[in-house]
């Protein structure tokens, strides 16, 4: 985790030049993925779930040094492709539910509809 220490380092939201960028409008389709995502965080949070690679990297690399061991960068990687994120996002949250409903029970049984008494003629 990083913590700031000045109050320098923080910079109102105007000052935050990518934000103007931004669409100021929310489309309905973004709400409701949002949403989804929130849904998918219902477990508690576990820290200990998690590890900071970066640290033991550069740990590995001190140690590496230590001992005498020559360093050698690591190749630089041509960048990603560009993805759609909705796209990339959506197909995720589809699988992520397709588990989810795969872990769910079957319903019970159903009943047989309830009878509409408006539908049957009434007899005089």
């Amino acid at each position: 985790m990083h913590t700031l220490h000045h109050a320098a380092e923080i910079r109102s939201i105007d000052a935050v030049d990518e934000l103007n960028s931004v669409p100021t409008k929310v489309k309905p389709e973004e709400i409701k993925l949002a949403q989804q995502v929130i849904e998918t965080f219902e477990a508690p949070l576990d820290l200990a779930d998690y590890k900071d690679e970066y640290r033991e990297g550069l740990q590995q690399i001190i140690d590496a040094k230590i001992a005498g061991e020559e360093i050698v960068a690591p190749a630089i990687e041509a960048p990603p492709k560009v993805v759609n994120l909705m796209e990339a996002l959506k197909k995720s949250l589809d699988t992520v539910s397709a588990a989810k409903k795969s872990l769910r029970k079957p319903p019970p049984p159903s009943l047989p509809p309830p009878r509409n008494n408006a539908s049957v003629p009434e007899r005089v």
